[in-house]
């Protein structure tokens, strides 16, 4: 069974070291692959240079005359022979007699058969080995001269591996003081992010032990939106756990005050001592309390479950809003002397119509505690307001009023608006409460 290859083995070691090793692969990989290339094309590009000396050379010659004084200290070098006579041209040697025989057998020999043989073509060019010292020639067909002569140049790689040497020097030399300069820019650049991200690790360090502490990077980049998310984070954090300390409170409050006080009439009962004067009338208080417990019990339950539904992934179905209203809430109507006024079109949306009954009955029945006359529900293009023409909400309380625990003037439980908040968020819909200019809307947006 084929191993996989593990493509995180950097993330073991500092963000230092992988710069590091990574620039250790890059430099080996130059060495290998990019150094050779480079020679390779110098060395291509040297051995063009030389057929151009040998050419611009022999672009000096002056058709018609042979050059017969003998040159010295030049690099290149030049036979001239006779096709007719099939014989060098004697006075025009800048090399000794044998050395030209020895360049013809092991060189020029070929291309200057070819060449004579052929006379479409002027000029050929190549190289030889003699001796292990490479010679590069150009051999060209003089035709403007009297007799049948052909020119052969020829220079030593001597000159050509001097030229490449000199030049591959530059090239590293240049390579190398390049990516020096890059792994000083690259190390500082990466110490850079170093900084941040140990402030960060020393930050989120405090948060488990609820220490104080400032992170404040001032960067526009990922890291700095990585810092600001966890500084949001810890706020949220501490405001949730704030709450849930405050929730903790008041549901241990909300619970103790009912059961305490069924707990004391039970007895008073028992003891056949009645505290509202008969048996009938101190039961009833029993009963208030216990189900008021009931119904605190009921809210915190059905809270817990909103988040359990919320985690899952289910399939979301649609209904017509109008229905549900028309069918479950009108009948409330008769619960109470207020008008509930209904503009109701066809729209649909999305979720279980049984929480959605929930969220509109919590609405409702928040809206009749506050309301003097009337309540309007409107539904357009799916959209959903639910006003009252009751008092304002304060300024400072309409933000936090779906909070669990925050209760208006007039509330109960300060869970209601909670249930509202957490099943619109279920259903990706929105919810705020408007101050109107005759009263407060609650609007649902999707």
């Amino acid at each position: 069974m084929k191993k996989k290859i593990n493509f995180n083995i950097l993330s073991r070691f500092s963000l230092l070291s992988q710069l590091l090793i990574v620039f250790g692969l890059v430099l080996i990989s130059f060495l290998t692959i990019v150094m050779p290339l480079i020679q390779y094309n110098a060395n291509h590009i040297i051995e063009n240079q030389m057929y151009d000396m040998l050419e611009n050379t022999q672009n000096e010659h002056i058709p018609g005359e042979i050059r017969k004084e003998k040159r010295k200290n030049r690099l290149i070098s030049h036979l001239y022979y006779d096709a007719e006579k099939n014989e060098w041209v004697s006075d025009s040697f800048d090399i000794d007699y044998s050395f030209a025989n020895s360049l013809y057998y092991h060189v020029i020999g070929n291309d200057l058969e070819g060449i004579v043989k052929d006379k479409a073509h002027k000029t050929r060019t190549g190289s030889g080995v003699i001796d292990g010292t490479t010679y590069y020639y150009r051999i060209a067909h003089l035709t403007g001269s009297n007799t049948d002569y052909y020119q052969i140049s020829f220079l030593s790689n001597d000159y050509s591996d001097k030229l490449l040497g000199i030049l591959m020097k530059r090239v590293i030399y240049i390579l190398y003081a390049f990516l020096l300069i890059m792994a000083v820019v690259l190390i500082l650049w990466v110490l850079t992010f170093i900084k941040p991200l140990n402030k960060i690790k020393e930050y989120v360090n405090k948060i488990p032990s609820g220490e104080e502490g400032e992170l404040h990077l001032n960067r526009k980049d990922e890291i700095g939106i990585v810092g600001d998310a966890i500084v949001h984070m810890n706020a949220d954090i501490k405001r949730q756990e704030k709450a849930k300390e405050e929730m903790i409170h008041n549901i241990s409050h909300d619970l103790k005050t009912p059961i305490a006080l069924i707990k004391s009439y039970g007895q008073s009962v028992k003891d056949d001592i009645y505290p509202y004067g008969d048996k009938e009338s101190s039961m009833d208080i029993i009963l208030e309390n216990a189900n008021r417990l009931e119904h605190k019990v009921k809210m915190l339950l059905y809270l817990n479950r909103l988040d359990y539904l919320s985690s899952e992934d289910k399939k979301l179905d649609s209904f017509v809003m109008k229905d549900l209203i028309v069918r479950d809430i009108v009948p409330m109507q008769s619960l109470n002397d207020l008008d509930i006024v209904l503009d109701l079109d066809e729209s649909t949306f999305v979720g279980n119509p049984d929480h959605w009954r929930v969220v509109i009955e919590n609405i409702v029945d928040n809206a009749s505690r506050y309301a003097k006359s009337v309540i309007k529900i409107t539904v357009k293009d799916g959209n959903m307001t639910i006003f009252n023409d009751g008092e304002h909400i304060d300024s400072h309380q309409i933000q936090d009023l779906f909070d669990p625990y925050v209760t208006g003037v007039k509330g109960q439980f300060g869970l209601g608006l909670s249930i509202v908040k957490k099943t619109c968020q279920m259903y990706n819909y929105n919810v705020k409460a408007v101050n109107e200019e005759n009263g407060v809307s609650f609007i649902f947006t999707k």
